[in-house]
């Protein structure tokens, strides 16, 4: 057994259902409806990770600056009127 403080027993159903406990639940910001992924690894531990949300993934995506940028007939753009492209364009 182990000996983890934040160890919990929890009893599996006959239909293989768990309940995941309450404590873990709210440290890992679980709620009705979210997606996780199970992993098994070598030494034969289940492993729960949340899967990002939509709203998520709209959080993540809002924070991205939006640039429009303009080529002329060449393939070439105005630097000063897109920064973010340009700095973008020239890293290594």
């Amino acid at each position: 057994m182990n000996s983890n403080s934040d160890a919990k027993i929890i009893k599996m159903s006959s239909e293989g259902r768990v309940v995941i406990p309450a404590t873990f639940r709210e440290k890992m910001g679980l709620s009705s409806g979210d997606y996780l992924q199970a992993t098994l690894n070598a030494e034969g531990k289940l492993c729960l990770e949340k899967l990002p949300s939509a709203l998520d993934w709209q959080a993540l995506i809002a924070g991205i600056p939006v640039e429009h940028v303009d080529f002329d007939a060449a393939g070439n753009y105005d630097a000063t009127k897109s920064p973010n492209f340009d700095e973008w364009m020239h890293e290594e």
